[in-house]
């Protein structure tokens, strides 16, 4: 009896691994190394994610919900020669949305819009 309630507990203790592991794995998520870098004082974008997808650099910038996460990544970023940035870990999703960014003086360019599950510092 005591074998059985082992064998009970080891199936549903690796049931719940296997469900933190799938919401870990968000449906629609996608996970990349990205720069989140502001590059405006040198005639760049203003704050935004670069992430290389292979076949194109992607440009992003977060929805309003994803803001305060970037903003608390914002604060580790070091300047150097004028351009700020730091390399992350993200995984995000896009919402089918874009927004203007300013990319130099007084120019804007629309950058798609994501939603980030989570960031973290490389």
């Amino acid at each position: 009896m005591q074998k059985f309630f082992f064998l009970m507990f080891l199936l549903i203790g690796l049931q719940t691994c296997t469900q933190d592991d799938n919401v870990a794995k968000l449906e629609g998520y996608t996970e990349s190394e990205a720069t989140l870098q502001n590059q405006l004082p040198v005639d760049g974008c203003d704050w935004h994610f670069g992430v290389d997808l292979d076949d194109e650099w992607g440009q992003f910038v977060p929805d309003a919900a994803s803001k305060p996460k970037v903003d608390a990544m914002i604060k580790l970023a070091e300047p150097q020669f004028g351009i700020s940035q730091i390399k992350v870990k993200l995984r995000y999703r896009l919402t089918g949305k874009e927004q203007d960014v300013q990319c130099g003086w007084g120019k804007t360019t629309k950058m798609a819009e994501i939603e980030i599950a989570s960031i973290e510092k490389l």
